[in-house]
């Protein structure tokens, strides 16, 4: 009898950690995004939905950039050199997050990039 009680607590320790293991968060996707006159070194970035997001901006252009997510309420300003980290953000639903350098002229020049976000 004491042998199936150890077996029965085995395979539900088991379970549990199995369970716990498919419900984990996702692993957090990091992105360095750079800034260059007058264009973004990345102009696609894929996530998932549910999927924290950390982008870290770098500016190794000449100019000012304004790295901007209007939906997001997103507006960091990098002067040439700065390095700058985006508080993390969790998309909830599938999509696309447009993300531009709202510095006049740099989004009409192309300064224009988006997160897809998928399923």
């Amino acid at each position: 009898m004491k042998t199936h009680r150890t077996l029965q607590f085995s395979f539900l320790a088991l379970l549990l950690v199995a369970l716990a293991a498919c419900s984990s968060t996702p692993q957090t996707l990091e992105i360095t995004l750079v800034a260059e006159d007058i264009m973004w070194g990345t102009d696609t970035i894929h996530a998932k939905v549910g999927q924290p997001i950390e982008i870290t901006l770098r500016n190794d252009g000449a100019l000012d950039h304004n790295f901007v997510i209007e939906s997001l309420g997103v507006d960091v300003l990098l002067t040439p050199g700065d390095i700058e980290v985006v508080p993390v953000f969790t998309p909830d639903a599938a999509g696309t997050i447009v993300y531009i350098c709202n510095i006049p002229g740099h989004e009409e020049a192309g300064m224009v990039g988006e997160i897809i976000v998928t399923e």
